[in-house]
């Protein structure tokens, strides 16, 4: 991207991006954690032609999104008085975010049945990987073709299109799902209590993705879309170490709702221990293989982002810190407990902007990044505390610190390498060369009983072949 369009545009794409996701998340008006909790009984007790869950939550999120373009309409002006000094150019393009919302906002929906349904691998494919190579593949046909930037805006939402419709392929050919008639005695029986969580819980995600994206929105508003392109460049980077992450998510939580049901403590305590440190190893692979190359990115980028190392740094132990404490959110989530996550969500929220206005006033985008890493820690503290001190449970070990001082060990033995040729070549040496030092570490010293058995897996397919 940074080869085809300037900062400002950059940081506009991801502006839109992070604005659509937030809006998506508020037009559900809480159907997709709906799903995500109550699904199992669905399932357990209905036939797919008697569930009337996807009905009902269709409607919900139809109506949300209606709400939606009432309110862009008669707010538009306040959203112009805003941005409009340092940020015309979203205002410019604010169009386009009616069609990447609705795309998100279906996308979601689907991904919460997916998970149900425990098609995690189609739902995660076409959210990590799916997403950027039809991203990538319209960004080289710019590149090539040097068409002008609003035809890409006017085209921004087709790979959020397409990947609902993939998914909603996958989905349709199980047969599990059904726009029935009328209500089920399951909705009957449960609808009080559907809508007082999906009240709290849903209040909770829009403060949750509030405390995720004001940053860029504060950038954007105080600073400018050339900052924030900046910022949100080095947030793209990092969040690649999300991706384990929410794989680990969309797996645990269809188990961890029917645990909750069943009243299985021990396999509570089982997921919240494995989660830990499996991404806690996935997630120090990554992060030392991105640290270990800014450098390279700094002179790939050019002139101009030589503040994306730092930002990268702090963003990174940032996500590390959210790693390290595995599946918490989800855990309180899909418990009796799920009114503590909403309060906990409004007052972080609330230090979140708070911290993001005076850093970036006074250090710009790394003040953001401090930030971040501020919020993210207390935020995980008191989850880590709450499920210890309610449930007699924690995740970390002796394990959890071998593998941040095989990590740091690591990536002060690869740091010691002289500079290889160019760019290219010193980053995959550099980066694979970190990933076999610290793999080979944590295997040997067989730190995750996930992580051996994926290996062992691996090595008894190639030694057949």
């Amino acid at each position: 991207m940074p080869h085809i369009f300037n900062k400002e545009q950059i940081g506009l794409t991801r502006v839109l991006i992070d604005i659509a996701t937030l809006l998506a998340t508020v037009a559900s008006l809480g159907a997709v954690p709906v799903i995500n909790k109550f699904f199992p009984f669905y399932q357990d007790y209905l036939t797919p032609k008697k569930n009337d869950l996807p009905k009902i939550t269709i409607f919900v999120s139809a109506l949300g999104y209606l709400l939606f373009l009432l309110f862009a309409w008669i707010f538009h002006d306040l959203i112009v008085r805003k941005f409009s000094g340092n940020s015309k150019l979203l205002i410019d393009y604010f169009y386009a975010l009616y069609p990447l919302t609705l795309c998100i906002l279906v996308y979601n929906m689907l991904e919460g049945f997916a998970w149900g349904l425990h098609k995690t691998i189609a739902s995660n494919f076409w959210k990590e990987a799916g997403l950027r190579i039809v991203s990538t593949v319209i960004l080289v046909i710019f590149g090539v073709a040097q068409l002008n930037f609003k035809l890409y805006i006017d085209l921004f939402s087709v790979p959020y299109a397409m990947a609902a419709v993939a998914l909603l392929i996958v989905i349709w050919k199980t047969g599990e799902l059904k726009i029935v008639g009328g209500f089920s005695s399951v909705t009957r029986r449960l609808g009080k209590r559907m809508v007082t969580f999906s009240s709290y819980v849903f209040t909770s995600h829009v403060f949750t993705l509030l405390r995720k994206m004001n940053d860029v929105l504060i950038i954007t508003s105080v600073k400018g879309l050339a900052q924030a392109g900046l910022f949100s460049y080095a947030t793209f980077v990092v969040n690649f170490m999300e991706v384990p992450q929410r794989s680990m998510y969309a797996i645990t939580t269809p188990i961890l709702a029917t645990a909750w049901k069943n009243k299985d403590m021990a396999k509570i305590a089982e997921l919240y221990t494995k989660s830990s440190i499996t991404l806690s190893i996935v997630g120090m692979g990554i992060f030392g293989a991105i640290w270990l190359s800014t450098n390279n990115l700094v002179l790939f980028l050019g002139h101009g982002w030589e503040d994306i190392s730092s930002v990268v740094f702090v963003l990174g132990i940032a996500r590390m810190v959210d790693l390290v404490t595995g599946v918490n959110n989800q855990i309180i989530q899909t418990s009796n407990y799920w009114r503590f996550d909403f309060v906990c969500s409004i007052l972080l929220v609330v230090l979140s902007i708070t911290l993001n206005y005076f850093f970036v006033q006074r250090w710009d985008i790394t003040g953001a990044a401090y930030a971040d890493l501020i919020t993210v820690t207390i935020f995980n503290l008191i989850r880590y505390c709450f499920i210890w001190f309610r449930f007699g449970v924690q995740p970390f070990s002796w394990k959890t610190l071998w593998v941040l001082l095989i990590g740091a060990a690591a990536i002060l033995i690869v740091r010691q390498l002289p500079f290889m040729l160019n760019i290219y070549v010193d980053t995959i040496i550099r980066s694979g060369l970190y990933v076999l030092i610290f793999g080979a570490s944590v295997i040997m010293a067989n730190l995750s009983e996930d992580v051996n058995i994926m290996w062992n897996n691996l090595k008894a397919k190639v030694i057949r072949k």
